[in-house]
């Protein structure tokens, strides 16, 4: 609700501006693309076509961010051409991106595939993270595997990679496939990075880890335990436990 609140009053304010600008129209339809207001953010589009500012690049990344997030493969293909033919843009890295991340999200991997191996520029490990996530939604090994393969020669220290493809392969019950890949993560001395929580306290910034002990952990989790009791008392039901340390 606070996001849908926070987009709504931004569109009102560019809306109510007396001077849209190229960054202002870029700003708004980037930032309602991202939130997934994809239609919202193509009608601004035209809005803003109509109103004589040529958009750049930046804003077809809005426009294919939105096409992408509405699965319209067909519409994302027509505003990447038209931005080569009628606004003589070369496409970069972040438009590429975006076409591999349209027809993955929408299940055409093969296609994704293709497209990737037919760009004039080569792919870097965003691009082919985009596939492997992508992997997972659609429940593809067979790609996966190539993904993986192809970032583990582009960042081969990066245990997330393969941390994915672990858990592709649990999602479909391969858990043989996935105790060979830990194994291989623990030979080659991968392993995940600890989750992390950053807070900020006096100005300064407190990291805590996932297992971390703090110096200050009984005093924390006695206040813990005691807020529990205290939600308890007033009828909250809850599954939540303070774990010993």
């Amino acid at each position: 609700m606070q996001k849908c609140e926070t987009v709504k009053n931004a569109l009102n304010v560019f809306i109510n501006m007396c001077a849209k600008d190229l960054i202002s129209w870029n700003t708004i339809i980037n930032g309602l693309a991202i939130h997934g207001c994809g239609a919202d953010a193509l009608s601004l589009f035209q809005q803003m076509k109509r109103a004589g500012v040529k958009p750049d690049g930046i804003t077809f990344i809005g426009v294919l961010c939105a096409c992408t997030h509405m699965g319209m493969v067909a519409d994302g293909f027509s505003y990447f051409q038209s931005m080569i033919d009628d606004y003589l843009l070369v496409p970069q890295k972040e438009h590429y991106g975006c076409m591999v991340d349209l027809l993955a999200r929408a299940g055409l991997l093969v296609q994704a595939v293709e497209f990737v191996d037919l760009m004039p520029i080569k792919a870097d490990a965003v691009i082919w993270a985009t596939l492997l996530g992508a992997c997972r939604l659609h429940k593809n090994v067979d790609f996966a595997e190539l993904a993986l393969h192809r970032l583990s020669e582009l960042e081969p220290g990066n245990p997330a990679n393969y941390v994915m493809l672990s858990n592709i392969y649990g999602d479909i019950g391969k858990w043989k496939d996935v105790a060979r890949l830990k194994a291989a993560m623990k030979d080659t001395g991968r392993r995940k990075l600890p989750g992390c929580s950053l807070i900020e306290v006096n100005d300064d910034i407190v990291e805590f880890y996932s297992l971390d002990r703090h110096p200050d952990s009984d005093e924390i989790y006695e206040a813990l335990d005691g807020l529990i009791k205290l939600s308890r008392s007033s009828g909250h039901s809850s599954e939540l436990t303070v774990f010993e340390q």
